[in-house]
């Protein structure tokens, strides 16, 4: 009699162990499931961050394709020819009249590339600061009537330049081999080729730092070519030369690295933030009477623009910026954005739930073992 209660008694506490490792079976399968389902969740935040953080991917979803056009308002300054005096101090080396737009045959002008014909860093009006010079007889530079109206001297003139966007390459660029965009102003001072060959003009283009290593801005012109970002500038291009190349790319640290025709590209000292928003800033002269090419590439570049139809021809977008104002940019409508860089908190996130995942597959691991234990021994004693 006695056996018998002490066996059911067993089989009871067998029974209620055998119970309780089921509850805790299911359980611990629910919790890993939760954190299997909430690794993949993380994996694909952090897919998903990975792919805001590329230009074609961020395009594509505003529905950018090859039929778009991104139209940068751009000012032009038309400028009057200057009287070709021939007046040289030889004590200072320098030319007194300070011509800056003229024939190219007119003397005392240097007709090659030249650097540092400007500061590092724009006023506070975002204009170019003019300097030295490398080359001694261009001095007299004003850039007061290059880049803002001065009566008698210098007229300005709004446009817009229609940049075409290839999703491929997440490139938007502009190419003109005969740039001469005054010809047609009914003042314009033409030339014997029926073109007008002496303006300068200032554009710009806010776009958002990705800092993929993949970005990089190029510009191809004749005659005098200086970009910023921000205030710093990145490439110096000064002087009456023929077409030449200059680009600058940004790494995935944010630093900005240059180059010139053939150069290497070379750290320029500028570095960026992830996710930062700022301008990249064209200026540029044409001062002689040859061939007037004009080319401007942003390639895997994220420009701030509007995905409202606000060109101004064409369709497409409008890059929210003005040049009349530089100060201030702002989108025209609702513009794209792109969140700064959250790789490292994704990847501690997926760690943490890794750890949580593998210690409940200790306790997954250590029930069924348990659960299998009673189950083998009380089926030993039945047999």
């Amino acid at each position: 009699m006695k056996r018998s209660q002490q066996a059911s008694k067993t089989q009871k506490k067998h029974l209620v162990v055998k119970i309780f490792s089921f509850v805790l079976l299911v359980v611990t399968a629910t919790a890993m499931g939760l954190v299997f389902s909430g690794i993949s969740t993380t994996v694909g935040e952090f897919s998903t961050e990975i792919a805001q953080r590329r230009a074609d991917v961020i395009l594509a979803s505003a529905e950018l394709d090859e039929e778009t056009v991104m139209s940068v308002p751009i000012v032009y300054y038309d400028q009057k020819m200057d009287e070709c005096v021939n007046l040289y101090d030889m004590e200072t080396q320098a030319a007194l009249n300070a011509r800056q737009f003229e024939w190219k045959s007119c003397g005392y002008y240097n007709n090659e590339f030249e650097t540092d014909m400007v500061e590092s860093e724009l006023d506070a009006q975002y204009l170019p600061v003019a300097v030295g010079g490398s080359l001694l007889s261009n001095r007299g530079i004003n850039f007061k009537r290059w880049f803002s109206v001065v009566d008698g001297v210098s007229k300005s003139y709004a446009g817009t330049l229609n940049f075409i966007y290839n999703p491929a390459i997440a490139s938007f660029k502009y190419m003109n081999e005969e740039f001469y965009p005054l010809d047609e102003i009914a003042s314009s001072e033409l030339w014997e080729d029926g073109h007008n060959h002496l303006f300068t003009l200032n554009l710009g283009v806010p776009f958002q730092v990705l800092a993929n290593g993949e970005e990089k801005f190029t510009v191809t012109a004749d005659d005098d070519t200086w970009v910023f970002i921000g205030k710093d500038l990145v490439l110096d291009m000064g002087g009456i030369h023929g077409a030449m190349s200059g680009s600058f790319m940004i790494n995935d640290t944010g630093e900005v690295y240059t180059a010139i025709e053939d150069e290497d590209f070379a750290y320029s000292g500028v570095k960026l933030k992830v996710g930062e928003g700022t301008i990249v800033r064209v200026f540029h002269a044409d001062r002689n009477s040859e061939d007037s090419v004009f080319k401007l590439n942003l390639n895997s570049m994220l420009p701030n623009i509007t995905n409202s139809s606000l060109a101004r021809s064409d369709g497409g977008v409008e890059v929210a910026y003005d040049p009349t104002d530089p100060a201030y940019v702002a989108p025209l409508g609702e513009s794209l954005r792109v969140d700064p860089d959250h790789t490292k908190s994704l990847t501690l996130a997926i760690t943490i739930q890794a750890m949580l995942m593998g210690m409940l597959a200790v306790v997954l691991v250590a029930t069924t073992s348990l659960a299998w234990r009673y189950w083998r021994r009380d089926r030993n004693r039945a047999e």
